[in-house]
């Protein structure tokens, strides 16, 4: 059976991993082709469970902003 989830569920779905979000984010995301993939029902828009953990996890990124990280990348100089 395939699970849909229509935006308000996708957020709390997202929410319920810790991600921030809101129907009306999904929204705008989608509208500039940036957020979670999804499908078209009528006029109502509805994401896979799958598709949410894709986008989600396209999301993670590492990121290391201590001044120590950055004097060593730049050979222990400020500049």
């Amino acid at each position: 059976m395939i699970e849909l989830l229509p935006r308000k569920d996708a957020a709390s779905y997202l929410k319920g991993r810790g991600v921030r979000s809101s129907h009306t984010t999904l929204a705008r995301l989608a509208m500039g082709g940036q957020g979670p993939k999804y499908t078209l029902i009528g006029r109502t828009a509805y994401s896979k469970p799958e598709w949410l953990d894709e986008w989600l996890e396209s999301q993670i990124t590492p990121h290391s902003h201590s001044m120590a990280h950055m004097l060593l990348k730049n050979g222990g100089s400020n500049g």
